[in-house]
């Protein structure tokens, strides 16, 4: 029975090991019999991932209110197709609802108090005209009595007829300066009656159209794009507290489409704008996009806060934009080509393994040579000496680190 189990093992220790060479080599291993030296061009790229991106869009922000704070009740699905008047956006209008029906009482307030106060000063008006008319026929009647003759009544008589007129003629003055003051103050004080209404009417009008601002619509046709929660490291979604002029919702250009990528920082320096690029849509991995680098932020940035990562951000211009199958968010693998050898020697990758003396290239009869390589791609690197072109190779055995020692199953076994 042990010396069955013994060789069971043996046998999957084997498989395994079979399995670990299948890994190894890859497709290299059907080209078992035609590895060689050649001649070509190297083109060893860097890795960005990323997602597309519309190039132009057009940016909704929360709107101003009296209130700070503002929490989103209701969101569009990201991505949804919109048409010009769907909603995108409800913020809670609560705290609004709660304060509109204050601001609604203190117009009325304000339109009875004006109301009254024009009554008031209506009746003030008209006794102050009416007592400066009635000034005015007393005049009328002392100068009746003034203009008899002195040489019919006595000095005295005359006198106080005399008397009687000056002081009709000033309480008349009087009585007409009184009804031109009420009549200008009244004015007056209309005048900021009416301040006061508009006022209270302005607040309760800013009010309903907070209220209305507080569901925000498709300015145009487009697809709803959500943006990020800079302070949660995901997308916005309902219940989230945003400040008025944070951006809630994007409606992008579908008609010309870029790629939004990130380069780690320790890759610092090995993208330019300008060099060419070569774009992948996970969704569709057939499908090439070639393009170019259009620019590289200046300083790295971490994606969240208090991550230890820190990325630039780079933007890459599409040659083209297929509005069938490119939406924004899809992500989005990019080679960029970053450095080109052309015309040099390759050989490949499966036929290399590291030894005492260096890098060693595997020849077919198994025999191994010491070689120096240049910058390496997924498959090849540059050869620089040690073989020439059609040299005939083979694969080269795991390092002693990954070879299964021949005892390790009776081992495993006892």
């Amino acid at each position: 029975m042990k010396a069955f189990q013994t060789a069971v093992f043996g046998l999957v220790v084997g498989l395994m090991s079979a399995c670990g060479s299948l890994g190894r080599t890859g497709d290299d291993l059907g080209m078992h019999a035609t590895l060689a030296v050649t001649r070509g061009d190297l083109v060893v790229p860097v890795m960005l991932t990323g997602e597309l991106a519309a190039d132009k869009s057009r940016v909704i922000s929360a709107p101003r209110t009296e209130t700070f704070e503002l929490s989103i009740r209701w969101l569009a699905d990201d991505g949804a197709e919109v048409e010009q008047g769907d909603r995108l956006v409800e913020f809670d209008d609560t705290a609004l609802l709660d304060a509109i029906g204050g601001w609604e009482l203190a117009v009325l307030d304000a339109d009875n108090e004006w109301d009254n106060f024009r009554a008031q000063q209506a009746v003030e008006v008209a006794e102050k005209r009416f007592a400066a008319r009635e000034a005015t026929v007393e005049v009328s009647k002392t100068e009746i009595d003034a203009r008899v003759s002195e040489d019919i009544l006595s000095r005295m008589q005359y006198s106080e007829y005399q008397l009687a007129l000056g002081r009709a003629k000033l309480a008349r003055d009087a009585a007409g300066e009184d009804a031109k003051t009420a009549s200008s103050g009244a004015k007056l004080e209309d005048k900021v009656q009416a301040l006061a209404y508009a006022k209270a009417e302005r607040k309760y009008e800013s009010a309903k159209r907070e209220i209305a601002a507080l569901t925000i619509t498709a300015p145009q046709d487009g697809v709803m794009i959500v943006p990020d929660n800079p302070f949660e490291g995901r997308k916005l979604q309902v219940g989230d507290t945003v400040f008025p002029g944070f951006t809630v919702a994007e409606l992008p250009d579908l008609s010309k489409m870029v790629v939004r990528a990130v380069l780690s920082d320790v890759d610092d320096g090995s993208v330019h704008p300008g060099m060419k690029v070569t774009c992948f849509l996970d969704a569709y991995p057939e499908r090439e996009l070639s393009g170019l680098v259009r620019s590289v932020s200046p300083v790295a940035r971490e994606p969240e806060r208090g991550s230890v990562r820190r990325f630039f951000a780079v933007v890459i211009e599409l040659d083209e934009t297929d509005q069938s199958i490119m939406r924004p968010g899809l992500s989005v693998r990019a080679e960029v080509e970053s450095l080109r050898r052309a015309d040099v020697l390759l050989i490949p990758r499966a036929a290399l393994t590291s030894g005492s003396e260096g890098t060693m290239a595997q020849l077919e009869d198994g025999s191994q040579v010491v070689v120096e390589i240049g910058a390496c791609d997924a498959r090849r690197c540059e050869l620089r000496s040690g073989l020439d072109e059609g040299a005939r190779l083979g694969i080269a055995p795991p390092p002693a680190s990954e070879r299964v020692p021949a005892d390790s199953s009776e081992e495993t076994a006892k």
